[in-house]
């Protein structure tokens, strides 16, 4: 995006919903009646049973608008979240089952199909935009062996969990993305090296920044342990939302409500203000005394993302991994085995004696 003003989009409200109700629908073959997925790395949506692809149609307007932040949470006040489990029937064997907390996509619990809310799990904001997977699950199957073999302090019997067809799961992770002008003046104090001491100096001045995409992950369900393969995304991959591309997929709603989710992005805003004074002062040493910022032009989108996730058990234990659905990158938990991490010790442990040996 442009440094310019993002467009204003009209606030999506429970009283402004999607027209024709399609903001979630299944997709059934046209072939033999079983369910359409959507084809990472495609823009079709395959059938799992008889083969039979359908392209997804171009959406009449390709743009990802930005909303209004301020308008927005007025538009809110006093409307309280709801959070409870939905109860859904599902289209295709007609069994009623509640959606697992959060889930506003999954899938049926007695034949498979995709069963989705129609109300976005009572969420208030929908999603406007999404990046759609790029790699399939045989692709991550494949980032999965490959990191359990880098675990080298990993027990040796862990590698057997590569070879047998961990649980992937195909799910779209719920974000929020801010955009903001920010006006900063500032005054402090440029430090210069003088042999053993540094002088100072005190200084003014005035750096202004336009923020793009400042990405807030609004889900709650992942561990911090497997959130690093979450930090990155390229935001020039997301397209506007449309249903075919869950078709297939578990989905989350939000837990991190678009307040919540500002807050956080105006640490990650505050601390990038901070490089961008301690550049402006420059010399050797920089001293940061006193800020003054304006926020504007504040606009949000509530966006997925895509993330293939399994869980493995090892020794009664249960350990998460996580493959990044757009750029392929991978984190995860994984055991430790303690001869090798005593033996990386005691090694290291000797090392420092000879150098010391050696002083």
């Amino acid at each position: 995006m442009s440094d310019a003003p993002a467009p204003e989009a009209a606030p999506r409200t429970p009283d402004a919903p999607e027209k024709s109700g399609a903001f979630i629908r299944t997709f059934p073959c046209t072939s033999c009646g079983a369910r359409f997925s959507f084809a990472p790395g495609t823009d079709s949506m395959r059938c799992e049973f008889c083969g039979a692809q359908n392209a997804i149609p171009a959406g009449a307007d390709s743009r990802v608008e930005e909303t209004d932040f301020g308008a927005f949470v007025k538009e809110l006040e006093g409307r309280l979240e709801t959070w409870e489990q939905e109860e859904v029937r599902c289209e295709k064997c007609g069994a009623e089952q509640k959606l697992e907390e959060g889930l506003f996509a999954a899938h049926c619990a007695f034949c498979g199909a995709g069963i989705v809310s129609k109300g976005y799990a009572h969420r208030r904001v929908r999603p406007s935009a999404l990046v759609p997977f790029r790699f399939d699950r045989d692709y991550a199957q494949g980032a999965f062996r490959k990191w359990v073999r880098r675990r080298w302090l990993a027990p040796n019997d862990l590698k057997r969990y590569a070879k047998s067809d961990a649980t992937l799961t195909g799910l779209y992770l719920p974000f929020w993305t801010y955009d903001c002008r920010t006006s900063t003046d500032y005054k402090g104090r440029r430090g210069t090296k003088r042999d053993k001491s540094i002088d100072w100096t005190e200084v003014t001045g005035h750096v202004d920044h336009f923020f793009d995409d400042v990405m807030i992950l609004a889900s709650k369900t992942l561990p911090e342990s497997i959130r690093g393969a979450t930090d990155t995304w390229n935001p020039k991959g997301l397209v506007p939302y449309q249903p075919e591309f869950v078709s297939g997929f578990r989905a989350e709603a939000y837990q991190v409500t678009l307040s919540e989710g500002y807050l956080e992005a105006k640490k990650k805003i505050d601390a990038r203000i901070r490089e961008l004074i301690e550049r402006d002062i420059g010399g050797d040493d920089q001293a940061i005394d006193g800020t003054h910022t304006l926020y504007g032009d504040l606009t949000f989108k509530h966006v997925l993302m895509p993330v293939w996730i399994s869980a493995y058990r090892y020794r009664d234990k249960v350990y998460r991994f996580l493959v990044n659905g757009q750029t392929g990158e991978t984190s995860g938990e994984s055991p430790l085995s303690w001869w090798k991490v005593t033996l990386l010790a005691i090694v290291g442990l000797f090392l420092v004696w000879l150098w010391a040996q050696g002083q």
